[in-house]
């Protein structure tokens, strides 16, 4: 194809605001800069405005659309093309503008004077704009239509008539969305009703003014909830596999305030291969237009290989100047020469090096004359060099990118020549270089660009026949070995499945023997080994020196392990091969992916590439193979950044280590870059480009950057890690492009915008136990269990504890542990560790002060609380107002705002001090234990000392968090909801920490709500220790005395303890009758609860006797319907009916659930326990403690 197709795009918005002008002008720029002929029409007649984007560029328009409508109206003859303002750019490349109309005065009389239902009736306007869109079509590449908003589109013109593809834009609410894809879809109707031949219409979704970086887990929900809505624009041109929400992704344009003001061009200014800016958006979505949606599979797998091919399209204004490039060396370059003129004889033209340029003397400008050359021909005499070996990289690169009919004719002696070349190449005929046969070969060439069956460079995928399908069978940690043989395998025309976990049920299995595999659970079952012992199409493999179970050794097995690279291929193509030899050369092996053209293969595992810096391997890293899995699964389909991030010595270099030496025969060069000063990349990056060969000692650091930057764009097999990188803002300018692969970790999580984020989560308990004992063979299981859960399995200060352990018993550091956690972290720190975990958190706590005085206030108080999530999204802080100790209320006052919310958070996660989600924060125990010690001791924490100011400051803070969450009373239901997020903490803080009676009443209450719900026991020894130390610090009789000795009371009876809660309430209503009265409240419910002890240890005719006395004094004072009234009367009910007196009994039963329905509620816990009592029969079930509401006095 000679020429591009030119082709109608309107972009659409249905309401105002959402940018549709800015991207029309912005991709209609970065086309026109591309190479491609570009027209915009402002089509916006109401309300004109697309011409503000261009001012700088151009004069004022002197005419337009307005006039050009005029004109036919009038029966004028209207050139299509002759009311056109031209945009010159400062680089001298050209769009050319038809503005809604001329800069005069007489425009808005002009505009409501046009009866569009008369035009098309009476001057037959349909034809006349079906002649105007034909000769835009034939003049321009790309036609921009500028449409307005809202549902009304005259005549269908902008939606329906004009465009080959329309582009939608909408923003994310739901109004949006419906209105918009409304009229898309009525638009489609449209075009099928239209007198004119037409394709179908394509349809682009734009989704707008996004913003993913700071409500991200939102955001994500709403893009989640588009996919179903977008599917029927997607199913034209989205062919079926591909990743249609990438698709979504890349067409997505990011919410910038900077570009928000004015009538703006970013894309004459940014770099548009920056993911951080928006033009990234925008070249995307260029790319796509300019291809027509054609090819989108690779748009999915690499995007920035799809922008590449459409701008070399551009460029090169859809055609090829020369119909052949002919790559030689100094020994073909007389050949080449010949062959030249024999082409030019049969008429076709052909590019080759100038006989005095020297194999040194080439550069990277040979890229850009290929780029101009449709096919390529090869010479090669005896060998191929590095030179013509990138040439032809390079154009099996484009052809693959492009999509395109671009042909390969390799020309070699001897034969074998071809086998240094790539597999692909491999795979295609050869001619043969001789001097009288060049002749030849030109006719033959002719032949085949003329016929119609011309050989692509990239062969299509053929399918496999059943027998030649193989399941590659391994362990996690032998990922790397299956890839290699996977590749290898492939490339001798097998059909390759990568299986991981079990076997083929069709096909045969290629089972990759290791101590790793034997290990797995999924493959340990005797049932499981006799399964695949008995399979005849098994394979066996060994990686290495495992024995395998005697059912599944065969003298068949291949060993790689001990082999070179060549002898491992041979003995694994030997092994598979058997009577499936393929019996001849076969096709390039096909799969659910497609590579590269040029990609070279994967060296043999373990072996290290010729460019590499990484760190020595961690010897005891142990575990993470599913994350490591999930790493190599990320990267290897497309996403080709990825972020790590994670709280502090969560191993996060450790596993890019481990990533980087398990797959560095995936890799021809592998960069280690420190990250933590962002000032630093440029020199290390630098240092690549040396080692690479792109740079030199004295080239200008920049220049060095900029020519890496360009070199790794036509490699695919390298890898850079970006280790302890803090600000993405920072790093994001810095990241190079291409099909390679970028690691980044971080502690910082908000990576999204241009990584795809990965959680690095503390160790499971397996992992850790394992680490623990890999130190030490005669720790035991228990005890590596115990040290594993006091350390929450974070891997840093496993590797730490590992070490301490050759000083200390496990009984030992686990007591210094609780006592002194910060010391007992500072020591065993590992040599390739920045620091003790103590150290890490110190520093990092130092650091989040300076930074934010109140994320620091906020973690020093969740360090008094439990290391579960902290509900922060249901804090109130007028509940921290209303009650009687408000000390605290600034920061959670603070918490309510959301910026400072986002803020104080940001700040915590950025630094791996905590891990927040969906409005929770949560700390590590071993950062809460260190942070602790801090309070307590101060800086130095072997100074012993008195709290400080920080941890009377912390206390409070606390004690504010816990109201503001406090969710209601724990016997009312309503609460339950809210009730197990906040019971850890109100059980974790120490009774001393509990500075506000409000909050010693949560804590009584959040052990109430335990006992309701089955946990007495666990409810029990917290109470005793809050009735304890609350006795020493207040005394008996002061108030939260008695709450915790009432509570305490209950907890006793629901364990069965009944003497000591008998004791216990006798006591609490001595005190009670002292100091409230006889008939107080509190001293009737206490009576209450008394009398059901009573009747526990079968004192039945005392507890009917208090219960009786206690009920007319409640009936008295509180009232007949009250529910402490009701309670008791229900328990007396059930005293009553122990006796034998079965009538009263159940007439009292029967008033009380009346009574309970009309107060309380069918639902209420008390009257479904009356229910209950009356149905089962009463003498089964026990009167129990339900009090309805706190103590009196209590906040």
């Amino acid at each position: 194809m000679n020429k591009l197709d030119g082709k109608v795009v309107t972009f659409y918005s249905y309401k105002g605001g959402v940018g549709r002008s800015f991207l029309l002008s912005n991709t209609a720029t970065l086309l026109a800069q591309w190479g491609y002929k570009v027209l915009c029409i402002d089509w916006d007649l109401e309300a004109p405005g697309l011409h503000y984007y261009f001012r700088p560029h151009m004069q004022s328009p002197e005419t337009g659309l307005v006039e050009m409508v005029l004109g036919a109206r009038d029966g004028h003859p209207v050139d299509a093309l002759g009311h056109i303002t031209p945009v010159i750019f400062p680089d001298d490349s050209r769009l050319d503008l038809i503005a809604a109309g001329g800069a005069g005065g007489d425009y808005v009389p002009n505009v409501q004077g046009i009866d569009w239902d008369a035009l098309y009736e009476e001057q037959d306007f349909g034809n006349v704009l079906e002649e105007w869109r034909r000769r835009w079509i034939e003049s321009y590449d790309v036609v921009f239509v500028d449409s307005r908003t809202g549902i009304s589109d005259s005549g269908g013109i902008c939606t329906a008539q004009l465009p080959h593809i329309l582009a939608y834009a909408f923003t994310a609410n739901q109004q949006n969305v419906d209105g918009v894809l409304d009229v898309v879809t009525r638009a489609a109707r449209a075009r099928n009703g239209l007198p004119y031949d037409r394709s179908r219409l394509l349809t682009l979704p734009l989704l707008c003014r996004f913003d993913m970086s700071e409500e991200y887990e939102r955001a994500a929900e709403w893009k989640g909830k588009l996919h179903p809505s977008l599917k029927s624009s997607y199913n034209a041109w989205v062919p079926e596999g591909a990743a249609v929400e990438r698709v979504l992704d890349h067409c997505t344009v990011p919410y910038s305030a900077y570009w928000s003001f004015g009538e703006e061009l970013p894309v004459l200014t940014e770099d548009f291969r920056n993911p951080q800016l928006i033009s990234h958006s925008i070249a995307s979505i260029a790319g796509l237009i300019a291809r027509n949606l054609e090819d989108v599979q690779l748009f999915t797998e690499s995007r920035d290989s799809y922008v590449d091919a459409a701008i070399r399209t551009g460029r090169r204004g859809g055609r090829y100047p020369y119909d052949f490039f002919i790559s030689s060396a100094a020994n073909t370059s007389e050949d080449a020469r010949i062959l030249s003129g024999l082409l030019a004889a049969e008429g076709f033209s052909s590019y080759s090096l100038p006989t005095d340029m020297r194999p040194g003397g080439r550069s990277e400008d040979l890229r850009t004359v290929i780029d101009t050359c449709r096919h390529f021909i090869l010479l090669g005499r005896d060998t191929v060099g590095s030179f013509q070996q990138g040439e032809l990289n390079y154009f099996l690169r484009q052809t693959l990118d492009e999509q395109a009919d671009r042909v390969l004719f390799p020309v070699l002696t001897p034969r074998n020549v071809v086998r240094d070349l790539p597999t692909i190449v491999q795979s295609i005929q050869a001619f043969s270089l001789s001097d009288d046969g060049l002749a030849d070969v030109a006719r033959t060439i002719r032949a085949r660009i003329q016929g119609n069956g011309s050989p692509s460079a990239a062969p299509g995928y053929g399918g496999h026949p059943p027998d030649k399908r193989l399941f590659v069978s391994y362990a996690g940690a032998d990922r790397a070995w299956a890839e290699w043989v996977a590749w290898q395998l492939a490339e001798a025309g097998y059909e390759v499945e990568l299986g991981g976990q079990g076997r083929s049920e069709q096909g045969r299995t290629v089972a990759l023997f290791s101590r790793a595999y034997f290990e797995a659970d999924w493959s340990i079952t005797e049932a499981w080994i006799t399964d695949l012992a008995a399979r005849e199409r098994l394979v066996p493999v060994r990686i290495d020196a495992v024995n395998p179970p005697s059912a599944l050794r065969t003298p068949a097995v291949a060993d790689l392990f001990e082999a070179g690279e060549e002898e491992a291929r041979a003995r694994l193509l030997q092994t598979v091969a058997g009577p499936l030899r393929p019996s001849s050369t076969p096709a390039f092996p096909g799969g659910t992916r497609s590579r590269r053209s040029g990609e070279t293969e994967p060296r043999l595992p373990g072996s290290l590439p010729r460019v590499w810096n990484a760190p020595p391997r961690n010897a005891n890293f142990t575990g993470r193979e599913d994350l490591l899995g999930e790493m190599r699964t990320r990267l290897t389909d497309a996403r080709t950044v990825l972020s790590l991030s994670g709280q502090i010595g969560v191993g996060k270099t450790h596993l890019a280590i481990e990533y980087a030496h398990r797959f560095s025969g995936e890799y021809d060069q592998v960069w280690w870059v420190d990250a933590e000063h962002s000032q630093s990349v440029p020199a290390q990056l630098a240092s690549l480009a040396m080692a690479i060969g792109c740079a030199n000692p004295d080239t200008p650091e920049p220049l060095a950057v900029q020519n890496l930057s360009m070199e790794l764009r036509t490699l695919s097999r390298w890898l850079i890690v970006f280790d302890n990188a803090q600000e993405p803002a920072a790093l994001a300018l810095q990241l190079p492009t291409g099909d390679g692969h970028v690691l980044i970790t971080s502690r910082n999580p908000h990576w999204h915008q241009i990584a795809t984020p990965v959680d690095v989560d503390v160790l499971s308990r397996a992992e850790s136990t394992a680490l623990l004992r890999s130190g030490s063979q005669s720790l035991s299981k228990l005890d590596a269990h115990q040290l594993a859960e006091a350390l929450g399995d974070l891997p840093l200060a496993l590797t730490q504890a590992a070490e301490s352990l050759y000083i200390f018993t496990p009984d030992q550091f686990l007591q210094e542990l609780e006592r002194y956690a910060g010391t007992a972290l500072s020591d065993g720190t590992p040599l390739d560790y920045p620091g003790s975990l103590t150290d890490q958190l110190t520093s990092s706590m130092d650091r989040l002060k300076e930074q934010d005085p109140s994320a620091a206030a906020l973690l020093r108080a969740c360090t008094l609380l439990a290391p579960e999530p902290f509900p922060l999204h249901t804090c109130d802080p007028e509940q921290v107002e209303r009650s009687e100790h408000p000390a605290g209320i600034a920061l959670v006052r603070e918490l309510s705002y959301p910026r400072a919310f986002r803020r104080i958070l940001t700040a915590l996660e950025r630094l791996g001090l905590a891990r927040v989600a969906g409005g929770s924060i949560q700390v590590h125990r071993l950062t809460q234990a260190v942070l602790r010690d801090h309070l307590r001791y101060g800086a130095d924490v072997l100074l012993v000392g008195h709290p400080n100011d920080e941890a009377t400051q912390a206390a409070h803070d606390a004690n504010a968090l816990l109201a503001s969450a406090y969710p209601g009373q724990a016997a009312d239901p309503d609460s339950w909801s809210r009730w197990p997020d906040l019971v850890p903490h109100l059980l974790a803080i120490t009774p001393d920490a509990l500075t506000s009676p409000f909050v010693r009443y949560a804590a009584c209450e959040a052990c109430w709500y335990l006992m309701d719900h089955g946990g007495a026991r666990v409810a029990l020894p917290r109470l005793r220790d809050l009735h304890q130390a609350w006795t020493q610090q207040f005394g008996a009789v002061a108030e939260e005395t008695m709450w915790a000795a009432a509570y305490l009371a209950r907890a006793y009876a629901e364990t069965g303890e009944y003497s000591q809660a008998r004791d216990l309430e006798a006591d609490i209503l001595a005190r009670h009758q002292q100091v409230l009265g006889q008939d107080h409240p509190d001293t009737l419910r206490t009576a209450g609860d008394l009398a059901i002890c009573l009747e526990a240890l079968g004192r039945a005719e005392e507890a009917r006797d208090l219960a009786t006395d206690t009920l007319d004094r409640q009936r008295r004072v509180l009232g007949e319907d009250h529910p402490d009234t009701l309670r008791t009367a229900g328990n007396l009910a059930v005293y009553l009916e122990a006796l034998g007196e079965t009538d009263h009994a159940r007439d009292l039963a029967e008033d009380t659930l009346n009574r309970q329905r009309r107060v309380l509620g069918e639902d209420h816990p008390d009257t479904r326990h009356t229910v209950d009592n009356l149905v089962d029969g009463i003498h089964t079930v026990r009167a129990v403690h339900r009090p309805n509401t706190p103590p009196t006095g209590s906040p």
